[in-house]
């Protein structure tokens, strides 16, 4: 091999820094390794759907309800709390997965009491919710505002 073609090689696989986007793409392509966590199905989302019988639409919490084969999800999240509620109520171990927006996620991890409740603090947003329920993982889409 001439020394201008092996130049070539070395500056394709030059080690700079990698950008975030890629470095994000790379972490949802990881993600799959949960393939068998069910999505839940979005019921409600208070940001989306029309309230009837309520005044005004300015709210400071974002409500959603997610539907699966073990019954609901429900998530309410405020500036302070983030509130999470199962129907049927059961006691289960619930992830909270955030994201930096830099591509660096972290995951806490919590359980329900035995009325299907959860109240935390709230945690920063892009977030979302995998919930350990009988029939298997159930997964929220990422909540973003």
């Amino acid at each position: 091999m001439s020394d201008e073609l092996l130049d070539l090689i070395d500056d394709a696989f030059d080690p700079g820094p990698v950008p975030p986007t890629l470095t994000s793409v790379a972490r949802d392509a990881f993600a799959w390794r949960r393939a068998d966590a069910e999505l839940a199905t979005i019921l409600f989302d208070s940001r989306t759907d029309e309230l009837v019988g309520v005044r005004g639409t300015a709210t400071d919490r974002t409500s959603m309800r997610f539907g699966t084969d073990d019954g609901v999800v429900r998530l309410h999240l405020t500036a302070a709390t983030l509130i999470v509620m199962l129907d049927p109520p059961r006691s289960v171990v619930c992830r909270i997965a955030t994201d930096d927006g830099e591509g660096r996620r972290s995951t806490t991890e919590h359980r329900t009491d035995e009325l299907g409740e959860l109240a935390i603090d709230a945690p920063e947003l892009p977030l979302r919710l995998e919930v350990e329920l009988p029939s298997g993982t159930v997964v929220t889409p990422w909540v973003t505002g």
